[in-house]
């Protein structure tokens, strides 16, 4: 009995984890690809979207020598400044008493409490000045001489009942005419400056200008 013997067949055995050995034939391909650092195969950093800023500090400090040497610095600065103000506003004062020329008493009195109201409440001031004028009462240009008054000063005269048309200053008034034996009062109107007026009430007996002035705030 003859036996035929059938031709062995070659076998091909699969990897149990295909996915695997081509993971590792990517990898291991080549020495040169296996020794890249994580660096190297790591994504290249997207450029900035906006330049970067550098900001610098613009402060600048202060060299004073101590607080003493500011604060002089600081009145001083305030000192020039008061100065100049007063320079440009100051006025001189117009003169109202002559030495040895004495106030009446009637007037006096009603100095100490009479008020003249306007934009700004003022006290009424004695009025005393030598005046040679006899019975009569001084010009604008001699009542400007008596009171030294600038040479550009605007003076007028004004009649008493037309100043006082209110009344408010009758108690004024009738003190200078009794403080002159009922002579005649008259009112002079003295501008001193835009806004600042001076009202002067006076008579004259026994060789003086005697009565009262107060300054009115007219702006």
């Amino acid at each position: 009995m003859t036996t035929k013997l059938t031709p062995a067949r070659s076998l091909r055995l699969k990897p149990l984890f295909p996915h695997t050995a081509r993971f590792s034939t990517a990898i291991f391909a080549s020495s040169r690809t296996s020794n890249l650092s994580l660096h190297t195969i790591a994504p290249a950093a997207a450029p900035a979207r906006y330049p970067s800023t550098r900001y610098l500090s613009t402060t600048r400090s202060l060299n004073m020598a101590s607080d003493e040497d500011y604060m002089a610095f600081l009145n001083k600065a305030n000192q020039d400044t008061g100065s100049a103000t007063a320079q440009s506003s100051e006025k001189p004062v117009l003169k109202t008493k002559d030495e040895g020329s004495e106030v009446p008493k009637e007037i006096r009195d009603v100095c100490q409490q009479a008020v003249y109201v306007s934009e700004a409440d003022e006290p009424f001031e004695e009025v005393s000045l030598k005046w040679d004028g006899k019975h009569r009462l001084p010009t604008e240009s001699e009542f400007a001489e008596l009171t030294k008054s600038p040479s550009d000063a605007t003076i007028s005269i004004i009649d008493p009942l037309e100043w006082d048309s209110k009344g408010q200053y009758t108690d004024v008034l009738e003190a200078v005419r009794r403080a002159t034996q009922g002579n005649d009062v008259r009112v002079y109107r003295v501008e001193r400056d835009a806004t600042r007026v001076e009202y002067w009430l006076v008579s004259s007996k026994d060789g003086k200008l005697v009565g009262a002035k107060a300054l009115s705030i007219e702006s």
